[in-house]
């Protein structure tokens, strides 16, 4: 039951972490290509935010329940970053 609650919090913390750096992406690819791609933003700032989000929630779960917490948060939050860049890199080619 705390294993389903582990991976739910997880994918949870992960979406909140890149749905936050989504919409600031695309604030910063309406204002113009010249400074919206970031690499250190893009890709680590969405990891460490999830982390810090999945540690926050996962005061009561035992220390392997917190690993899988980690590790799930940090690949959803990874996963859907590099997706929101995937699509507006492609948005940017489109436009060029």
């Amino acid at each position: 039951m705390r294993t389903r609650y582990a991976v739910i919090l997880g994918i949870l913390s992960g979406l909140v972490s890149f749905f936050l750096f989504t919409f600031l992406d695309f604030y910063a690819f309406m204002s113009g290509p010249s400074w919206w791609f970031n690499p250190v933003d893009e890709y680590i700032l969405p990891i460490i935010v999830g982390l810090v989000i999945a540690n926050l929630v996962s005061n009561k779960f035992n220390m392997m329940l917190r690993i899988y917490l980690n590790l799930i948060s940090g690949v959803v939050s990874y996963v859907g970053s590099y997706a929101i860049v995937s699509i507006l890199i492609f948005i940017h080619q489109l436009l060029i």
